[in-house]
């Protein structure tokens, strides 16, 4: 059971309790009318009162439960991002057949210029956000973000709802929705969105978020063109994770 189930379950278990208690209530004030003596009547009254603060009490310990439990236990246990699995298969290069016969060519051309392959670069920050650190804390070197899931709309924890790769004609705010682990409150962190090497959105603040948990960035230009977009996730200096994502279509503004 993973802890949003249990946090819920019980939830639920104080919800029904409340419930059960609220009947009790209504029950035992319904009786005292019933009651011929004064005095019993009161304490029945008085108990029924007891009962129906109880049941208040559990419906708001539920409520609470609902909407701020899941956050609080991450506090006491930060969820770790999982690890991308790798493949423990090695492939086998298959024999290649060795012909009967070798010709010999004459003369082996000799080539100009051998290609070199190229190196892709490390994201790093742009000038206007290196001006902006002048970080008094060092950032924990072991923080870590989960890669970034894009999705039109998150839920109340931050957490993203039928994320996707490509968009056909989005409109709107999107979310780019993380988990994070080993962050410190205080340091500059900074998301970056790009279309064609071009920043579309830019966030940068010092964070907030504690140290574990679930956070998001957003994004909402003036118009979503197609093609390819990319994410960037900077704490500190340091780039973390990049994620990237595609718009499909004629995109038409939005009235």
């Amino acid at each position: 059971m993973t802890i949003n189930q249990s946090v819920y379950l019980a939830a639920s278990l104080m919800l029904f309790g409340m419930l059960f208690f609220l009947i009790l209530a209504v029950r035992a004030m319904g009786d005292a009318r019933s009651l011929p003596y004064f005095m019993l009547r009161r304490s029945r009254v008085v108990q029924g009162w007891r009962i129906l603060i109880l049941a208040i009490s559990l419906g708001l310990a539920s409520l609470l439960t609902f909407t701020i439990g899941p956050r609080a236990v991450y506090v006491v246990y930060p969820p770790t991002p999982s690890r991308t699995p790798k493949s423990t298969q090695t492939p086998t290069a298959t024999r290649t057949p060795i012909p009967s016969i070798t010709l010999t060519a004459s003369v082996t051309p000799i080539p100009s210029e051998t290609a070199t392959a190229t190196i892709t670069p490390t994201p790093g920050l742009p000038d206007e956000i290196l001006i902006l650190l002048r970080e008094t804390i060092t950032p924990n070197p072991e923080a870590v973000f989960s890669p970034v899931l894009v999705s039109p709309r998150i839920d109340s924890f931050n957490q993203a709802i039928n994320p996707q790769d490509d968009f056909n004609l989005p409109q709107g705010r999107l979310f780019g929705a993380f988990s994070y682990n080993n962050l410190q409150d205080g340091v500059r962190w900074t998301a970056i969105w790009y279309f064609q090497d071009e920043i579309v959105c830019l966030e940068t603040l010092p964070w907030d978020g504690g140290s574990g948990g679930y956070g998001y960035t957003e994004c909402e230009p003036e118009q979503w063109l197609p093609g390819r977009y990319d994410i960037q996730l900077f704490f500190g200096e340091e780039w973390k994770v990049s994620t990237y994502f595609e718009v499909l279509g004629v995109v038409t503004t939005t009235e």
